[in-house]
């Protein structure tokens, strides 16, 4: 188990929880695997778009077909379960993990095998004596509940959630259970056991009957200071959310999606996973966002399109040559020469 202090750098991000206790050979002999190359311990499962990051250790992925395989990058800490005839589109230093399967299905195989099996780091249970926990909520083992919390009646508060100082979670949220990830494991089409964790940093407030899943690979889905959601928000595993941010009824935030300081989203707002939303965006009711949006746009559509840019206070700005000032509250701007805001 590990503190929550000790997962925190200095921009108030928490590192991912990491694998500990797992060798390549012990995973390869567990699920029928032909290891080719160094063995090692594994210090986490990452997709090919996660291996910029470099790990105290290994990182598994998997090499499904030859036209991803420019983005694995050579190194010894990296090894790959892919087939026997896609070995030759390894980088160097690479090690192997054959299989004669779907090495998608496996890769999620191995990571399911290794949180079941508690390889995982876990945070520490705590619970401050000033957090206002209702009798008939539910709060799970290797939860951390920080000073003058509340977790209303019917809240389901799963493991490796951390809720910071003022923190609020209304009845009948859920905060920290499995997204929606699923492969063939073992046979059988299922759920992906998720590594990570929910991090609710200070002040933040989670509406009625919203849901925050926790991270898939060991990271935690993040919510930054003082952001709030309404009730029926669904925030899925792995996202990240900035300081400031407001979320409107029924808005649904897809996997991996990041999300800068105050952006505001409107009721029924879907955002497709793995996108990128700037900061002080404001996305207009029902929009569907296919696509990253650049800070301080206004959009809104199906799909959303970028209507006009927005101050931090959510005013429509008016620019004449490149510069405009809110009619609000007074905020200057500016164009750059790539046409994104700036302040003037």
């Amino acid at each position: 188990m590990i503190a929550a202090q000790e997962l925190v750098s200095a921009d108030g991000v928490p590192r991912r929880l990491r694998c500990r206790g797992l060798t390549l050979s012990e995973l390869a002999r567990e699920l029928g695997m032909r290891l080719a190359g160094g063995d090692g311990e594994v210090a986490g499962f990452r997709p090919l778009s996660g291996l910029s990051q470099r790990e105290d250790g290994i990182a598994v992925t998997y090499l499904g077909s030859a036209r991803f395989a420019g983005l694995l990058r050579a190194g010894s800490d990296i090894a790959v379960i892919t087939r026997a005839e896609l070995r030759g589109h390894l980088q160097e230093g690479n090690a192997a993990l054959i299989v004669d399967g779907d090495p998608h299905d496996l890769f999620y195989t191995a990571l399911a095998t290794a949180v079941e099996a508690g390889k995982f780091e876990r945070l520490s249970a705590f619970l401050s004596p000033s957090a206002k926990v209702h009798p008939m909520a539910s709060i799970a083992d290797h939860v951390h509940i920080e000073a003058g919390a509340t977790i209303d009646a019917g809240a389901v508060i799963l493991p490796n959630t951390y809720i910071g100082p003022d923190a609020v979670i209304k009845a009948n949220a859920t905060v920290g259970g499995d997204g929606y990830e699923n492969a063939v494991i073992r046979g059988r089409r299922a759920i992906v056991p998720h590594a990570g964790g929910a991090w609710l940093s200070e002040g933040v407030r989670i509406g009625s009957c919203t849901c925050v899943d926790k991270g898939l690979f060991g990271e935690f889905s993040f919510l930054g200071a003082c952001t709030t959601t309404d009730n029926l928000v669904h925030f899925a595993h792995s996202c990240r959310a900035g300081k400031n941010c407001s979320f409107t009824a029924c808005a649904e935030i897809s996997g991996s999606v990041v999300l800068g300081d105050g952006v505001w989203l409107a009721p029924n707002v879907a955002i497709n996973q793995s996108l990128t939303i700037g900061s002080h965006c404001v996305v207009g009711t029902g929009s569907v966002v296919t696509k990253n949006l650049p800070p301080h746009s206004l959009a809104y559509g199906f799909p959303a399109r970028v209507m006009g840019k927005v101050c931090v206070c959510r005013e429509k700005l008016e620019f004449e040559n490149n510069l405009a000032t809110c009619a609000r509250c007074g905020r200057a701007y500016q164009l750059d020469e790539s046409g994104q805001v700036c302040h003037a």
